[in-house]
This record gives C-alpha cells, structure tokens and sequence, in this order.
C-alpha cells in the first residue's frame, strides 16, 4: 500500500520521545507529520512495569510539559481527564510511578491522529524525482507492503538490551535480561538460588521486588555488580543543573577524545539507583531479620561476569573475578536476571543512505548541535547521541527540549521558545 502524500515529518518509532514530538507537532497546522511503529500498541519498558517502581525525574518531565506549558497533551491534564487532579494534589509526590507514565503516554496515543502502529520500517531510501525520503515497510503480522514520503525523518527506536557476548546464545527462560523480567517474573520467583546482575535502578528494582516475598523456603538471592558500589543518583539542585541545554553546550564542544572520559566520571548523573530505593532494601532486609524470616542473600560489589555455563544440576555456573583481590569465584543459579543496561544500534532500515549520513572517525554517528545526522539538518535522531550530546541523551526531562530543537530547526524559526540561561554556574573557562 503506498501513500502518495507528502508528510513533512515521518518519525520512525514510537517511543516517549518521538511521542512527545507528535504531541508537540499536533497543534502546529502547518506541519503534515506521520509516526510509524512495529509494535501493536504503545508500551514503555513493558517488561519493567514493576508495581511501585517510580520514574528517577519530576512529573513535569512528562512529554510536552517543559516545552509547551499550557498542552493538552500534559500530565496535568490526563489527571483532570481521569478526574485525579485534585487528589494528586493531596498527594503531594513529585514522582509517579512507571506505570502511571505509561498510562499517561498510551491516554496521549489515544489523542492523536498522527501514530501508526503495526508498521515495521525495512527501509529508508532518498527521492529521485525530488528532495524527500522514502518509508517502506511491512506489517509485522500480515507482511502487507507499505510505502510514504517524507522530507523529514526523525528516528527514535530506542535502545536494545546490551547482553555480554558470552550469554548472548543462552538467553532464554532461566537466563535473561531484565527488559523481559514481568513475563518470567513469577517462575523467577519460586526460584532457590537467583542471580541479579548489575548495578543500576533495574536491579536494584527486581531484587528489591523479589525480597517482596520473603523468606521463601530454600531461596537465596545474589546481587552482584562490578562497579564499587551500590551507589545512589546524585539528587542535588547543582546536579540537575548539568540536565541542562546549558550543559550540552559545554560538553558538546569538548574534544572527542575528552568526552568518553567525562561520560565515565559521570555514572552517579544517570547510573545510579534512587537513593530512597536503597534505603527500601536495606529496610527490607533489617525487617525479615527482625522477624526472624532472614533471606539468604549475597551482595557484592567489584564483582565482573566473566563466565556462564549449565551446570552439572539444575542450572547454571556462573564464573566472577573480584576486580579488587584479583580473584576468580563461582556462583551457581537456577535464575540470572542480567540488568546490564541498553545500547544504542545503527537501524538497518539506513543501508540505502548511508552516503547521506555523518559518521566520526569511529563510525558512529556525527550528530550536529541540532540532533542532525546529515548535513542538510533533514535527517535527525533521538537518544542516540550521548557521545557527541552527554549523558543527558535518555533523560525524559530533556526530550521536550530535543524536540523543540528539532522542530524550530524544521521550520526555520522559533516555535518553541528555548530557555537560554538556566543554570547559576560556569561550566567552562570565562569568555574574554
């Protein structure tokens, strides 16, 4: 099926921040824009919808409020759609939970004309009889050809589970990562002897989920992280100043050298988990020892996944080097749960113009100010440039304002106004 229309914006997955690019283009009446998905339907992090598992920013950070206060299409405004305003109010929480964003984000799907869901993106090609690029895909289920044009792509499919080479081929009901823990969750559960891998709010989320339980006869749980710590996020008002476009203009004039660097002192900006959800575990485990129901657990840090393989029993040994004593041990598991984070992959659907696009001398993306991927600024990305932009790129507090970027860039004027000076501090030497 081809579409002979002329869409000025074709955004090419429906994420939170694409979302939040339709949302914010949806009053423009003077952009034709259209966003494709091969999913059936709207689901942020499906498999970590874990109850009382809360976003790490403000309700404000929702999808349009930062760059558009007064959008229908704000968090604010579900609630009086829901007839929960009023009692948010009494509330009186700055955060909510992952569920509530994911309701709130699927409310905004069902607002907007311009989403279509079931289209799976095989290829991005460039017009030959004009300037404009060609969408053509396929529904995922009935294989059905489908065909638009655009002369403005924004490609915002997200990230993929990051998997240690090593355990990529065993992945399946016993090893997995924690993208997919809410479809195992419940045989996980009933499981003797668990193993969390990694450090960061996911988990620290299903161990803290799993310590729900209690003592389950027979269960011991392993938390085991190779950073030095289980440390929380950094929640200082300075901090949240490096949220900033202030600060992305810092670190993007940085040398490509020096940015990897300071990416990699910056772990406790974006890392980290919720400090109040450390405290809950602790709690949690002081509470079930009081009770005289102590889990057996182990925690370690320092601790690097170097191994995996089936053991003699029932499940798997996994091999650790202890980073500090230079050591090797083993851990046997039924479970292991590898929280070891996303990253990001250059879409296949780009093959046919590649010789359009920006590339660093390592071969990633060489994204402009603006997120462009190209040199005509017609090509753009979301959550993709954290190693031109900073560790900012996945914070759903600055999606609003990529967005704006993006669609003032488009237009070729200012829609969206920019806050300019947002930060009391300096983070480069003074102008002379």
């Amino acid at each position: 099926m081809e579409d002979n229309s002329m869409y000025d914006i074709a955004g090419i997955g429906i994420g939170p921040f694409n979302l939040g690019l339709a949302a914010l283009c949806a009053p423009i009446q003077s952009l034709k824009t259209i966003f494709l998905e091969a999913q059936p339907e709207f689901n942020w992090h499906a498999g970590m919808l874990l109850p009382g598992s809360t976003l790490q920013v403000s309700y404000l950070a929702d999808l349009v409020t930062l760059a558009d206060p007064c959008s229908a299409f704000m968090y604010l405004n579900f609630l009086r759609k829901q007839g929960r305003l009023l009692q948010f109010g009494i509330h009186e929480n700055n955060v909510i939970t992952r569920r509530e964003y994911n309701r709130y984000c699927r409310w905004v799907c069902d607002q907007l004309s311009n989403l279509q869901f079931n289209w799976h993106v095989t290829d991005v090609g460039y017009g030959e009889d004009g300037p404009y690029y060609r969408i053509t895909g396929v529904h995922p289920f009935t294989g059905a050809s489908r065909s638009i044009r655009a002369r403005h792509v924004v490609i915002g499919i997200g990230t993929q589970p990051s998997i240690p080479g090593f355990a990529a081929s065993l992945l399946g009901d016993q090893v997995l990562h924690s993208s997919q823990y809410l479809k195992y969750r419940a045989a996980v559960s009933h499981s003797k002897r668990i193993v969390v891998v990694g450090s960061g709010q996911s988990a620290a989320e299903i161990f803290y989920d799993l310590l729900q339980n209690g003592a389950v006869p027979g269960q011991h749980l392993s938390w085991m992280t190779r950073s030095p710590r289980f440390y929380a996020m950094e929640h200082t008002k300075l901090s949240f100043e490096m949220a900033t476009p202030a600060y992305i203009d810092h670190f993007y004039q940085l040398s490509q050298t020096r940015k990897p660097v300071t990416i990699q002192q910056q772990d406790t900006l974006y890392k980290g988990v919720n400090y109040q959800l450390i405290n809950a575990i602790y709690d949690r485990l002081y509470e079930l020892m009081t009770e005289g129901m102590p889990v057996p657990v182990t925690l370690m840090t320092n601790v690097s996944l170097k191994e995996m393989r089936p053991s003699k029993t029932k499940g798997w040994v996994l091999q650790f080097h202890h980073e500090e004593q230079e050591q090797c041990f083993e851990l046997e598991a039924e479970h292991i749960i590898l929280a070891t984070g996303y990253k990001t992959i250059a879409p296949p659907f780009l093959k046919s113009i590649k010789h359009l696009i920006r590339y660093d001398a390592q071969g990633h993306f060489n994204i402009t100010r603006k997120y462009a991927i190209d040199e005509k600024d017609t090509l753009f990305v979301q959550n993709a440039e954290m190693h031109t932009h900073g560790f900012t790129a996945p914070e759903l507090g600055l999606g609003p304002y990529r967005n704006a970027v993006i669609i003032n860039t488009i237009l070729g004027t200012t829609y969206y106004p920019v806050d300019e000076q947002t930060v009391f501090q300096q983070f480069g030497v003074p102008l002379q």
